[in-house]
């Protein structure tokens, strides 16, 4: 069924080449595929897959906290994922997570994995 507006023309294939569309949810009800040579966003972007090829930023411009915090999280698995920080991790995350210290100086205070799930972190001894 063609979209009507408020006089009365039909339209049936509506092509739109450019321009913005302000305050407007695309996909709300009927959502559908995309193709994008740049997103930008000030919330968060949420999905099953956020992907892309070349260089994926995560969370760049923001400090390097004392402790831990999340750079990468997967998996339906509650805090699963890649944490990074300054000093020896204190934050909490899922058995098997890995922890990339900023400041690791020798062969032993570089990585981490988390062998409880809770704030138990071992270092992960490394070469040179």
């Amino acid at each position: 069924m063609p979209n009507q507006n408020a006089i009365g023309i039909a339209y049936t294939d509506q092509v739109i080449n450019g321009g913005t569309i302000d305050n407007t949810v695309i996909g709300g009800t009927t959502k559908a595929a995309g193709s994008f040579t740049t997103v930008a966003a000030t919330g968060a972007v949420t999905g099953t897959t956020v992907s892309g090829t070349g260089t994926v930023t995560a969370i760049s411009g923001t400090a390097i906290t004392a402790g831990g915090s999340a750079a990468l999280l997967a998996t339906a698995t509650a805090s699963f994922g890649v944490f990074l920080g300054s000093g020896a991790p204190t934050i909490a995350a899922a058995k098997g997570s890995l922890y990339l210290r900023s400041d690791g100086s020798s062969t032993s205070t570089r990585l981490y994995v988390n062998s409880d799930g809770s704030t138990t972190w071992v270092p992960v001894t490394t070469a040179s």
